[in-house]
């Protein structure tokens, strides 16, 4: 039984959620408990991004906020592809601001291993607003699995993606991957990883490991109970 009654996940890029956790947040949806979104990186006004495709990607957003039914979105204003030039400070106020605003118990973030260097810098922004004394209303923070940037985590080099939890996403895999088709430009076709076909792959392997249908895996990394 999943008691988390708010929870936040952090995506570095849309689509980031539904990667790492889109099954995990139906299902907490269906069971009646609030969640949110915050997105860390923007194309508005971003100039390494056609006006097209700026404006495709609103689309693709608003469509998706509505698939999750989420209490609250946030989307920060840093550019994507530019994270890395920002001051620490200035992503963990932002970050800040709205965890403070929707207060979760329960968070979702980055793998800090990733092979993105963005979702390095945002795993780092967002720890620091777990510390206790800031924000002690969040009480469990997870680490979740991002097919692209998780996987290519050079496993000799740095720690590898250890799941320790898993959520039984069976009912939920195939509207997961309905909602992954939405961002059209990020799902291509099979062997790339965020294909449908490794997507599918990958919920049935770690469901494999949780004795269920499909699953989605994460790294508990703090639980205060």
């Amino acid at each position: 039984m999943l008691d988390w009654e708010k929870t936040m996940v952090i995506a570095v890029h849309p689509d980031d959620e539904t990667l790492g956790c889109g099954g995990t947040l139906l299902k907490l949806k269906a069971m009646g408990k609030q969640t949110s979104w915050l997105i860390v990186t923007n194309t508005n006004g971003n100039p390494h991004y056609s006006d097209e495709f700026i404006n495709k990607r609103n689309e693709e957003v608003e469509e998706v906020k509505g698939r999750y039914g989420f209490e609250s979105t946030y989307w920060l204003p840093f550019i994507a592809g530019e994270l890395e030039e920002v001051k620490k400070i200035e992503i963990i106020s932002a970050m800040n601001k709205a965890i403070n605003e929707f207060k979760p118990d329960t968070l979702f973030l980055p793998f800090p291993w990733d092979i993105h260097k963005e979702h390095n810098v945002a795993f780092e922004a967002a720890l620091a607003c777990t510390k206790v004394f800031r924000n002690s209303f969040v009480k469990r923070v997870f680490l979740m699995e991002t097919p692209s940037e998780t996987d290519f985590t050079p496993s000799n080099v740095v720690n590898p993606f250890t799941p320790n939890v898993f959520v039984d996403i069976s009912e939920y895999v195939d509207e997961k991957l309905d909602i992954m088709r939405i961002f059209e430009s990020e799902v291509l076709p099979h062997p790339f990883p965020r294909s449908i076909e490794s997507l599918r792959a990958l919920s049935t392997v770690r469901g494999g490991q949780a004795g269920c249908k499909a699953a989605e895996s994460f790294m508990l990394i703090k639980e205060i109970i």
